[in-house]
């Protein structure tokens, strides 16, 4: 068969291109690192390592995501915990202020005490993140969000919380608004409250109260009215809902003494002392209100002159109801930062599972696309030589002609 010298022509070239570009493979492999440079050199492979890196970016990302909740929520409940500790201060020192035996300048100066907790309190209820943003503002995080007016402290920010998502499944809460935090504390017992009148000329004393039957609670608000006689002192009880006399047992003359509990249509409180005729104590349905609120009205409550024995039975009064709203703000941010502690811990868990994926991800990538380099080493020296036999080979039948073998 005869060939055409224009055909050996095309063949060796084809050959010393081939052994070329399989060099030129080999030399990518081994200088990359990568087994896969190009989609022709492992279609499948290629397929398979583009789905492995979109999944490792991903989850890079919630990982990102789930380093930002970690250091917002170490953040606020950090912060949360300076907020207990500041309350326990506070509690200390209302302890001590309910003490007979304190002058007015005593109670003064533990209220200037309490004014200068008031203004740290706010200072922390207005911590910012990492970023510069409000911790607890909500949504509305570049503006401040609590503020000192001649009406109390002021709410700026919304009832939003920010969330991030952690998963592919799962968005975390990592702020709290400082509205749920600060202001939405429940007063008295959590059920009603009870205070003394400011016209109370007597020194009957008040306690917190309790439910003793939750069934018979009506939700009303009622006042108990002193009336002396003879020198004896009875009490009536009126529905100021209704307008209507209760039975406490009696609707009226009930005989009153200094330390027995007074029960009203499932709530139980105990007065001490010496009510006057005409006092009045008023129970109403516990409200919710700011922990601002609760500091400075005791703060107030203690700046003032006590009056005799009048008013410092209305101090003693105001103080254990402060009390109660301290040990209510207390018990609130404890709860709040429980719910912190709990995303915490999800997070680690998610954190723990984010890693594990991160790992196996880019070990599943490493067996896709990584160069094994003994075989790439053996697989190069493979290619030089065959590219040089090529080039051998094509010039030994490029320098033969038809004349050398006659």
């Amino acid at each position: 068969m005869r060939i055409a010298t224009s055909t050996l022509f095309d063949r060796g070239l084809a050959a010393i291109n081939l052994a070329q570009q399989n060099l030129s493979k080999a030399q990518t492999q081994v200088s990359t690192g990568k087994r896969v440079n190009t989609a022709s050199d492992d279609p499948i492979a290629a397929s398979e390592i583009l789905r492995t890196t979109s999944s490792l970016a991903t989850n890079s990302q919630y990982i990102s995501n789930q380093q930002t909740a970690t250091q917002l929520l170490g953040q606020t409940d950090s912060t949360l915990g300076q907020v207990g500790d500041l309350l326990q201060s506070v509690r200390t020192t209302i302890v001590s202020a309910n003490n007979g035996a304190l002058s007015d300048s005593d109670r003064a100066s533990l209220g200037v005490e309490l004014k200068s907790r008031l203004d740290a309190l706010l200072s922390l209820a207005n911590s910012k993140d990492g970023d510069g943003h409000f911790l607890f503002a909500g949504y509305n995080n570049g503006t401040v969000p609590f503020t000192q007016t001649g009406n109390g402290v002021a709410y700026s920010g919304d009832d939003g919380s920010r969330t991030i998502q952690v998963s592919a499944s799962r968005q975390i809460q990592s702020t709290e608004n400082g509205a749920d935090v600060f202001n939405r504390v429940s007063s008295g017992n959590g059920v009603f409250t009870i205070a003394p009148s400011t016209s109370n000329t007597g020194t009957g004393i008040v306690d917190v109260g309790q439910v003793v039957t939750p069934s018979a609670l009506t939700g009303h608000g009622y006042s108990v009215q002193f009336a002396v006689s003879g020198g004896v002192t009875t009490y009536q009880v009126t529905d100021t809902t209704t307008n209507a006399l209760v039975g406490a047992p009696n609707t009226t003359g009930n005989a009153y003494t200094s330390g027995h509990s007074i029960t009203v249509d499932g709530a139980q409180f105990t007065i001490s002392g010496t009510p006057a005729a005409g006092d009045q104590f008023a129970v109403a349905p516990a409200t919710r209100q700011s922990v601002f609120q609760t500091l400075q009205t005791v703060a107030n409550l203690l700046s003032g002159n006590s009056g005799g024995a009048a008013g410092l039975a209305r101090i003693s009064s105001g103080l254990t109801s402060a009390l109660a709203n301290v040990d209510n703000a207390l018990n609130h941010t404890l709860s709040v930062r429980a719910g912190v502690g709990v995303k915490q811990n999800e997070l680690d868990a998610i954190g723990t599972s984010a890693s594990a994926a991160d790992t196996a991800g880019k070990s599943r990538l490493s067996d896709l696309q990584d160069t094994d380099y003994a075989s790439a080493a053996a697989e190069l020296a493979k290619q030089t030589a065959a590219l040089s036999a090529a080039q051998k080979t094509f010039a030994t039948i490029g320098n033969k002609t038809l004349f050398d073998y006659l």
